[in-house]
């Protein structure tokens, strides 16, 4: 073999190796999925979130309304004075298991003293939207303070006495669930 055919020989070997290689590394390549984004003008990256349908998440979600009646008899036992006011406080909770959101609704009112006994009637509307409410539970509590949440003093001395009344299952819609506290401060 003379020098030009070695020569012509090499070059198509090279020729055919430089148009060839870069075919076959893109064959061996993988792709490798990004995320979806786009940069901003100052070069910062911006993640692209999926949409929601919230019509999806709407059927989900049923509203339950009505109220609770809380009917306090307190047995004053501490030393109040009789000018003093006493407050009763009363909260349901619930914690939807379905979508990890909680609701409290409170509400308080006076007592009415008549010697070493008070009365009140705590009355809680409640409109809750729940993901899981046909397994949700809601907590119910109440606090009685004297002097009341409603004295304009400094508040002292104070009485307070604050407990669970029950775990309950969520109530029907349009149901008026009523719940009886006997206390003593």
């Amino acid at each position: 073999m003379n020098c030009k055919s070695l020569l012509t020989s090499a070059l198509t070997a090279c020729l055919l190796f430089a148009c060839t290689a870069p075919a076959l590394a893109q064959q061996t390549q993988r792709f490798i999925p990004g995320i979806p984004g786009y940069l901003d003008a100052r070069g910062g990256f911006h993640v692209l979130l999926p949409a929601i349908d919230e019509n999806a998440i709407q059927d989900a979600v049923t509203t339950f309304t009505g109220t609770i009646v809380v009917n306090f008899t307190i047995t004053i036992s501490s030393t109040i004075p009789t000018t003093d006011k006493i407050s009763c406080l009363a909260s349901a909770s619930v914690f939807d298991t379905g979508s990890t959101g909680s609701i409290q609704e409170t509400a308080a009112v006076a007592a009415t003293r008549t010697g070493a006994t008070a009365t009140c009637k705590v009355t809680i509307p409640y409109s809750w939207p729940l993901v899981s409410g046909s397994t949700d539970q809601v907590q119910l509590t109440y606090e009685i303070s004297a002097p009341g949440l409603f004295t304009a003093t400094n508040g002292l001395p104070l009485r307070t006495s604050t407990q669970s009344i029950a775990h309950i299952a969520v109530p029907k819609s349009g149901t008026t669930t009523t719940e009886t506290v006997v206390a003593t401060i």
